[in-house]
């Protein structure tokens, strides 16, 4: 009986071994990966978030229509995007915020904050949510962030 039990023991031992190295090695690995590749995402997020905005305030609707995701450019045809875009004049525009946040849940979310300066005078907060296509990085949502009011 005691010859039968030794086999899943010396199993055991083998396979706590590959965890506990898996642990040790993998998770340093990690980190120094993403220390390596969040700023090469971030700098291509801020590229595509700047080329598009650019485009809007220059009114090449087109031109920022090609930095919209496939799947947004599948829902609207240029003209009907064009015409929910067609904002007041943008004066200028600041990259606010770059982010990559990693969900326990979900996907991976990568995101872009700008606040917009209008030539009316008036300011808004957008918040470009961005995927990562087979050609580059893409805005595929965008939302006005709310203020509070003071």
């Amino acid at each position: 009986m005691a010859d039968a039990a030794e086999p899943k023991e010396r199993g055991l031992v083998p396979g706590l071994v590959i965890v506990v190295l898996l642990l040790c090695v993998g998770t340093p690995a990690w980190v120094l990966y993403r220390q390596w590749a969040d700023p090469r995402t971030k700098a291509g997020m801020t590229e595509a978030a700047t080329a598009y905005l650019d485009a809007l305030r220059d009114a090449d609707y087109p031109a920022a229509y090609r930095w919209v995701c496939a799947s947004e450019q599948q829902k609207y045809p240029l003209d009907q995007w064009t015409r929910y875009h067609v904002e007041p004049d943008i004066a200028s525009y600041e990259i606010t915020d770059v982010v990559i946040e990693d969900l326990t849940e979900a996907p991976t979310s990568y995101s872009v904050d700008a606040e917009v300066r209008y030539a009316d005078g008036r300011t808004q907060r957008w918040h470009y949510v961005l995927y990562d296509e087979s050609d580059g990085w893409r805005i595929c949502y965008e939302t006005g962030i709310a203020r509070p009011n003071r």
